[in-house]
């Protein structure tokens, strides 16, 4: 009699699904396209980076090549809300160094008057602008800086960008020599140089010198780090009923031990927390601490009971998480490849980003610089000139008569659609890399399920000898439609969300909006969750796509059947596996952190360092990022099996013609057999 079993749908008998959204998200992409390489023809993205004077000269380029530093006449101009901006309404000129010394102009005019010092060297102390000679000039320093002409003042700057910034931290660090502190600076003068913008340039050169001395050895613990997270899936595989018990036993003890202190403190009146913390003692003085430990107690003692009693209650399902678990870890190990997808999908989003990114550098400088002028209080259009500070470029690109003067009409028009369109067009650019992103690891989801849910319905044997490559051209070839689909269901709610936080940020500036404030994020508290729970209704439905080869739509309503008719499993296995996953993030990334400091002290590299800290915070990053990336696999594989095994049930019955796909752990769990066809 022959099966009719669900199984893995071959490539043979799938057929395109959503073609609709697929030919709107070509659309799209055909539009951002036009649109992107406009803006790059169009655009001048290297002025944002590249340091250029206030005529719009380029420093380090042309007849400025000699001169690569950009400095500013007035820096403090610069300052806004508190941090420093490269858009600054002060003159800007190229120099071949960055000053050196301190001058200011009036003590250059008092030194002057008094004849301490000759003409010739108070006057060379100040910076001015092109062709322009202030030994020549007769008028007095003060007259000459008022004008516009020279530089008010100049302090000790360094290159920062090929902008000249003033520096503080190379009187704290001395890079060549490997010393560390100046014994004269105050701990005030530290903290501010430490933190403040003018340390970015010398700290930033300080911790790339210390990761170059030990870039072996973070090479070295980089690898051990993915073999670190490869031994605890491993040892989740050998030892999962062992690990989810004590991953359960030690979440109830910490709830016993915290209700235990509280009440115990509450009844006997030994506040150990009072006696040995200061901050007990200062917020003692805002709340009674008898207050908060009653609070506390009676949180942890209702959570430590409720957890207990959902232990009993569910323990069959704790340990179909724990089987689960268990088939994760081998279909991972089944398929090692599917390791090396993550950091792809990774690598894919950020070279996405870097494009979003300077197609919106490239929009901000769509057009030609515009030169301004103030004339009685009002800014008109002019022409640059280099012996005069009046027609000044302050970052503005846009268009004009003056500016299109000589232009061709296409190019003209090209300029005047993108400049008069700008703002339009960078909410168009932010909904693109929505869209691209969420596609882009919808992608990445679904490949995985594929592969997953092809490990299950072959019964653990693979039915191709390239799995991941396999799942890879089914998706292109046919379900392409369905990821553009549900990626842009989780575009949208992003892209609502972005507007009601700018909508939010605009009514902050006026008075009496607070209840305005307080609706609008209500309203987006409330879209944030709905698209948490269409992300997690969507990775279910990439699982029955990738297997079965259905259209998004009818995938979501099976899914969403399985959510509530399995609620609590699901419940149980999600946190579970969230909860393992997370112990196995905190346990690599501190093993591996803490070997990396002691192999450091065993090479007397640690010695040579500056900034001890720096090797650590990145070796932990580092671990973290590779951790995250190999766990995440794991945990696609656990839901992937999850809803196969939904599936397997829904669709199933354990007949001749329906037998379940299910191994025979799962059949003694769920009380279910396979009937036996008899010759």
């Amino acid at each position: 009699m022959t099966s009719n079993a669900v199984h893995f749908v071959s490539h043979k008998h799938r057929d395109c699904t959503d073609i609709f959204c697929l030919i709107l998200f070509l659309i799209f992409l055909f539009i951002y396209g036009f649109i992107s390489i406009l803006a790059i023809s169009q655009g001048n993205p290297t002025s944002l980076i590249q340091a250029s004077d206030s005529f719009g000269n380029l420093c380090g380029q042309d007849e400025f090549q000699s001169q690569p530093y950009q400095l500013y006449f007035d820096i403090s101009k610069c300052l806004n809300d508190g941090g420093l901006s490269f858009v600054c309404p002060t003159t800007k000129i190229c120099v071949d160094s960055c000053p050196t010394y301190y001058s200011d102009y009036q003590a250059l005019q008092v030194i002057e008057d008094a004849g301490v010092l000759p003409k010739n060297y108070t006057r060379g102390q100040l910076i001015c602008i092109y062709n322009y000679d202030p030994i020549a000039d007769k008028r007095t320093i003060v007259d000459i800086v008022h004008d516009g002409l020279c530089a008010p003042y100049t302090i000790a700057s360094e290159p920062f960008f090929g902008r000249c910034l003033p520096s503080f931290v190379t009187n704290l660090f001395d890079y060549e020599n490997n010393k560390t502190l100046n014994t004269n600076v105050s701990i005030d003068q530290i903290n501010n140089q430490m933190f403040g913008i003018n340390s970015m340039s010398g700290v930033g050169r300080i911790i790339f010198s210390d990761l170059e001395k030990i870039k072996e050895s973070l090479a070295l613990f980089i690898l051990l780090a993915c073999v670190l997270a490869l031994l605890y899936m491993l040892a989740v595989k050998l030892l999962t009923g062992l690990i989810v018990s004590l991953t359960i036993i030690l979440f109830l003890v910490i709830l016993f031990l915290c209700s235990s202190f509280c009440w115990y403190t509450i009844y006997t009146g030994e506040d150990l927390v009072y006696e040995y913390s200061t901050v007990a003692r200062i917020v003692n003085d805002f709340i009674q601490l008898r207050t908060i430990y009653l609070i506390f107690g009676c949180i942890t003692t209702f959570l430590f009971c409720l957890s207990l009693f959902m232990v009993f209650i569910l323990f069959d399902r704790i340990r179909l998480s724990v089987i689960l678990l268990d088939h994760g870890a081998s279909a991972v190990f089944s398929v090692l490849s599917t390791l090396c997808w993550s950091p792809f999908i990774i690598i894919l989003f950020i070279l996405l980003t870097s494009m979003i990114i300077y197609i919106e550098v490239c929009l901000s400088t769509v057009g030609k610089p515009i030169f301004r002028a103030i004339m009685n209080n009002q800014t008109v259009p002019c022409l640059p000139n280099l012996n005069s500070t009046q027609c000044i470029f302050q970052q503005e690109y846009g268009y004009d008569s003056i500016v299109l003067n000589g232009t061709d009409p296409i190019t003209s028009g090209v300029i005047e659609f993108l400049v008069d369109n700008k703002q339009y067009l960078k909410w168009f650019n932010s909904f693109a890399y929505l869209w691209f992103g969420a596609f882009l690891f919808a992608f990445g989801e679904i490949v995985l399920a594929g592969v997953f849910s092809n490990y299950y319905w072959s019964k653990e044997h693979l039915t191709r000898s390239f799995p991941l490559f396999y799942s890879i051209f089914i998706i292109i070839r046919y379900h392409l439609g369905s990821i553009a689909f549900g990626s842009l269901l989780i575009a949208t709610l992003r892209y609502i969300r972005m507007i009601l936080d700018y909508i939010s940020r605009q009514f902050s500036n006026i008075q009496d909006s607070t209840v305005i404030n307080f609706i609008l994020k209500c309203f987006s508290c409330f879209v944030w969750l709905f698209e948490k729970f269409i992300k997690f209704l969507n990775k279910n439905s990439y699982v029955l796509i990738a297997s079965r080869g259905y259209s998004f739509c009818k995938a979501t309503r099976k899914a969403f059947a399985y959510v509530i008719n399995n609620c609590l499993r699901f419940l149980v296995l999600v946190h579970l596996t969230e909860w393992i996953l997370f112990c196995g993030t905190i346990i690599v990334c501190a093993c591996n952190t803490y070997l990396f400091y002691q192999y450091l002290h065993w090479t007397d590299e640690y010695d040579q360092l500056i900034l001890r800290w720096t090797p650590i915070v990145a070796i932990l990053f580092l671990t973290y990022i590779i951790t995250s990336g190999f766990l995440s696999i794991y945990d696609m594989a656990v839901k992937t099996l999850f809803v196969c095994f939904l599936q397997d049930l829904d669709e199933n019955d354990g007949s001749i013609e329906h037998p379940y796909a299910m191994n025979n752990e799962l059949l003694r769990l769920v009380h279910k057999t396979n009937m036996v066809e008899k010759k």
